[in-house]
């Protein structure tokens, strides 16, 4: 039970006993009227006894019509106050048959008294004189067995009070002791825990079970306990996972440290080894230009001094050495520059893709004014990145197609761009010769070729250049072709924001 229950219990308990008193006095209340009534009654039986005593010595003494009527009807009343008497002790009740009795009597002796000579009325008279003492001590007994009654329950009435309030405050004390005898037992425990606990005895459990406030507060406190023991255990854990840590982030210092060190050597071996290569690049270069342009010169010589003694197919062979010699001297062009566009620095600024289409085109033109080039170039996004490496991307992509559209009378060239989902999207489409999708994947290989070299000149380099500049710039870029229906490339730049030229600054 709990304590508030307990408390709220022994506090109800004056209002019990106030309850049970209020019962008692109302109880006994009603029996003290009754019995003060019943007095009454008896008193007033010996008052009218008294009164028939006067008017029959005053009909003895003066006579006449009116003491006999009163006498008849004083009679008559005292038997009505009679008839309503109603007691239940037997005592009580055989005085009152006395008094009935006593009381028809007397009227027998009342008429026989008024009809009487003067003889007969003296006898007559004495024994009226002593029926009505006998009936007034009767009546007089009554009245005292009611009064001592009364008495009785007055004093019954304060002995019941004083054992009530006796009893009220005996229960009251013996439980308010009991409750703080088991209070005072259950807080000393809690105590005892508490002093476990500041003494550092996390494994301590309060042995109280009971279901009340303090048995709840038992179990709380048992149940803090519990998790405090965890939280200790989990700052032990924290503690060696962060010694841990620690030790691994040393270790990582010490590992950065000496993976800087790599790098740097590794930096120093691969700038080392990017001069060796372009010198190397610039030797070979130097080193196949002179036998290229000896063959080149050579053969024309040959040509022009000893063309005239050669047939058509020896004239013919010395050209074709010639041609070659050109295009071995285009290839290795084409390979120095494809070489320097992964190692050349970028200088990253907002670019108007519009202005720079439109100059590459004018140029395109220029180039070749005996053919119909129909460019149709479309608001294009500004892009963010180094301008000449772009520049060669559009004049490598639009310039593969106007190779590719020189069988078409009216070459069409579209170009547009948009924005979408962080990147500028650029695209250049048009009515060529196209390409098979099955091959796509050579598209952007070096001296990858998906038509012959009599149909359309080249040395497959171009659009490997413009991969390699888009992926610089943290892009991407496709093909899409069918034959004999044209091509569309596409590709893709982040949007113009300094991260990303963080980015691209870092990634070259």
């Amino acid at each position: 039970m709990l304590i508030k229950t307990q408390l709220r219990l022994v506090a109800l308990l004056p209002a019990v006993f106030a309850l049970l008193i209020a019962s008692v006095l109302w109880l006994t209340d009603l029996k003290v009227n009754q019995a003060q009534q019943d007095a009454e009654m008896a008193a007033k039986v010996r008052l009218a006894n008294f009164e028939l005593v006067i008017l029959t010595q005053e009909y003895l003494l003066y006579g006449g019509v009116r003491p006999e009527k009163q006498l008849l009807i004083r009679h008559q009343s005292m038997g009505e106050l009679l008839a309503r008497l109603e007691f239940e002790e037997p005592e009580e009740r055989e005085l009152i048959e006395a008094l009935r009795q006593g009381h028809e009597e007397l009227g027998s002796f009342y008429k026989l008294l008024l009809g009487s000579n003067t003889t007969a009325r003296e006898r007559i008279i004495g024994v009226l004189l002593v029926k009505s003492q006998d009936i007034r001590a009767k009546a007089e007994q009554l009245a005292n067995i009611q009064y001592q009654k009364v008495a009785e329950i007055q004093k019954l009435i304060d002995r019941s009070v004083m054992g009530v309030l006796v009893l009220l405050a005996g229960v009251s004390f013996m439980l308010l002791a009991l409750l703080t005898l088991r209070m005072t037992r259950m807080i000393k425990q809690l105590g005892n825990g508490v002093s476990q606990i500041a003494r550092g005895n996390l494994d301590y459990q309060i042995p109280l079970a009971t279901p009340d406030e303090l048995g709840a507060l038992a179990q709380a406190f048992n149940e803090m306990n519990r998790k405090l023991r965890e939280s200790y255990t989990s700052i032990d854990k924290l503690n060696d996972e962060v010694a841990k840590r620690q030790q691994a982030e040393m270790d990582i210092h010490q590992l950065n440290a000496e993976l800087e060190e790599r790098v740097s050597q590794r930096t120093a071996e691969l700038v080392a080894a990017n001069m060796e290569l372009e010198a190397f690049s610039y030797s070979v270069s130097h080193d196949l230009r002179a036998p290229l342009r000896a063959i080149d010169g050579f053969s024309r010589k040959v040509l022009i001094g000893h063309g005239d003694k050669l047939d058509d197919e020896g004239r013919r062979q010395l050209q074709v050495v010639r041609d070659n010699a050109q295009r071995m001297g285009i290839l290795i062009d084409d390979l120095l520059d494809f070489s320097r566009m992964g190692r050349r620095e970028m200088a990253w600024q907002p670019l108007n893709m519009d202005v720079m289409v439109k100059a590459v085109a004018d140029e395109l033109r220029a180039a070749e004014p005996q053919r119909t080039l129909e460019f149709v170039i479309s608001p294009l996004p500004q892009a963010w990145g180094d301008a000449a490496m772009l520049r060669q991307v559009w004049v490598n992509l639009l310039g593969n197609a106007v190779k590719f559209t020189r069988l078409r009378p009216v070459a069409h060239i579209e170009v547009g761009g948009s924005t979408k989902g962080g990147e500028t999207l650029y695209w250049i489409r048009d009515n060529g010769a196209g390409f098979d999708m099955n091959y796509a994947a050579k598209l952007f290989g070096v001296f990858q070729r998906l038509h012959r070299q009599d149909e359309f000149e080249g040395t497959g380099v171009g659009l490997a250049i413009a991969q390699r500049i888009v992926h610089r710039h943290n892009g991407r870029i496709q093909g899409e072709g069918k034959p004999d229906a044209g091509a569309t490339f596409r590709f893709a730049l982040p949007l113009p924001t300094p991260e990303n030229a963080l980015s691209g600054e870092r990634a070259s």
